[in-house]
């Protein structure tokens, strides 16, 4: 569910926050607000779950009038889903969603800029969760709301490096996504430019973007390109598992026992995790089978895959999610049989 097919999950606009520890082109005028905003973001991205969802608890009862606590709130939801590979809590989701809106349009912020920062959040959250269940014309038409929201933002400031990262990272994606549609055009190399550009200071979304244009350096066959920028943002944050993912695949194009290694690193992060199941131990167990038998070291290979197949029970929600992968997994191990046989 993570690596390559990950890509899914960052075609539309936001998926994890950033740091509280840089100094940020955009901060909320408020301090108090902005001070809770970057802490809570700080704990996103060291995968402190609890303690983000404590932050932004705090935040939402210290300003009920703000949306801030709602969306941070659901970003907190989204991340520890994907992270973890847990299902997505569908009912707090929508809840804080529809709170989230319910106070944008009440007019309790009276900044144009940060009002339609605030809806371009809800319709790119509702564009991501729409992509998860499959609703591709629900994300299609929330996406291209959120970038017009986010297009609003850059109207009224040019620097408004959210915006950006938002639309390169929406305008990308959906042209990969949806290139065969003959009413989408391709805006790759917009998306690729207004993402760059959006990096180039530190804001609220400055790690979506990151990961976004890892994953887009992945996908335009640029390996060096991910891991120099997975290696930097990997000195703020050595232990984030989003940065890693990426750094591990781009590694197979360029050498694969590092990329086993740092495979290795990540299966071995998840074994200390509370909510725990097989899904990314079975993925992370796959790709490093994958990589050692095109190295040709069938026996190596051929174990991980009698470990995955044979060793544990999966529950219901796990054969759910990995019924496509067991089979691979089974093909794999089929033809590793025979290549060990003939040695």
């Amino acid at each position: 569910m993570q690596g390559i097919e990950h890509l899914a999950r960052y075609k539309i606009i936001i998926l994890i926050l950033f740091l509280s520890s840089l100094t940020f082109a955009q901060s909320y005028p408020d301090q108090h607000v902005d001070f809770l905003v970057k802490k809570g973001i700080g704990e996103i991205m060291d995968q402190k779950y609890v303690s983000a969802t404590n932050t932004f608890l705090a935040l939402d009862q210290a300003y009920p009038h703000l949306p801030f606590g709602k969306l941070y709130l659901t970003a907190v939801l989204i991340t520890k889903s994907n992270d973890l590979a847990l299902p997505l809590e569908k009912d707090k989701i929508e809840k804080y969603l529809e709170e989230a809106e319910t106070l944008t349009e009440a007019g309790n912020e009276k900044s144009p800029l940060w009002r339609n920062y605030f809806y371009g959040m809800i319709h790119g959250y509702r564009a991501y969760y729409s992509a998860l269940e499959g609703k591709w014309f629900s994300t299609f038409t929330d996406g291209i709301n959120a970038v017009n929201y986010f297009e609003n933002c850059l109207k009224i400031d040019s620097s408004f490096n959210e915006a950006l990262i938002a639309i390169g990272t929406y305008k990308y994606w959906k042209s990969v996504k949806a290139a065969w549609l003959p009413f989408f055009s391709d805006e790759r190399s917009e998306g690729f430019h207004l993402l760059n550009k959006g990096i180039e200071k530190e804001s609220y979304d400055y790690a979506s973007g990151v990961v976004s244009l890892l994953w887009i350096y992945i996908d335009r066959k640029k390996s060096l390109d991910a891991i120099a920028l997975a290696d930097e943002a990997l000195k703020k944050f050595p232990n984030n598992r989003n940065f890693k993912w990426a750094l591990a695949h781009a590694y197979e194009d360029i050498d694969r026992m590092k990329a086993i290694e740092i495979y290795r690193e990540l299966l071995a992060s998840y074994s200390g995790e509370k909510q725990i199941n097989r899904i990314n131990e079975v993925v992370l167990k796959h790709k490093i089978a994958q990589d050692y038998e095109r190295l040709g070291d069938y026996k190596n290979a051929l174990r991980l895959c009698d470990d995955i197949l044979f060793k544990k029970k999966f529950s219901n929600y796990e054969k759910q999610v990995l019924e496509e992968r067991l089979q691979r997994v089974l093909t794999l191990r089929q033809s590793l049989t025979s290549l060990v046989k003939e040695k």
